[in-house]
């Protein structure tokens, strides 16, 4: 396993993908949930509603893993996240996903009218400490 992420890992990652989480329960078990995220020169962004069990999981360990997959093709990394819950700093972070994802600032705004502004949302930056990749 690497430390830093290569050009092309870099390209893969900056195209629009989801990604899956992994977080581990109180029970010592794997929790793995879709997201969206971005790369943030070396570190991934991710934002999550605070009633959602990766909150509760990332709150006892900050460890995680994520793995963005594209058939045989993937990138995954590992770090310890840092939780960023100003309320204005997340709500910022859930639009950027949200048209990173939508391509459309009125679906956006519909988002955040219908659901994204009413939510206590939580940012996530983890810095990628290691960095594991197939078919690059």
């Amino acid at each position: 396993m690497r430390s830093e992420l290569t050009q092309a890992e870099r390209d893969f990652l900056h195209e629009v993908r989801f990604a899956v989480l992994g977080t581990t329960n109180e029970n010592g078990s794997a929790h793995l949930t879709v997201m969206w995220y971005v790369l943030e020169g070396d570190e991934i962004m991710l934002n999550t509603a605070a009633e959602r069990r990766k909150h509760e999981n990332l709150a006892r360990d900050p460890r995680a893993s994520l793995i963005v997959p594209d058939g045989y093709r993937f990138v995954r990394v590992e770090g310890t996240v840092r939780a960023n819950d100003d309320p204005a700093v997340a709500q910022a972070d859930i639009r950027k996903l949200a048209f990173r994802y939508y391509q459309s600032e009125e679906r956006v705004q519909r988002s955040v009218d219908a659901t994204l502004a009413k939510q206590h949302r939580i940012t996530y930056r983890m810095p990628v400490r290691r960095v594991y990749s197939s078919g690059f």
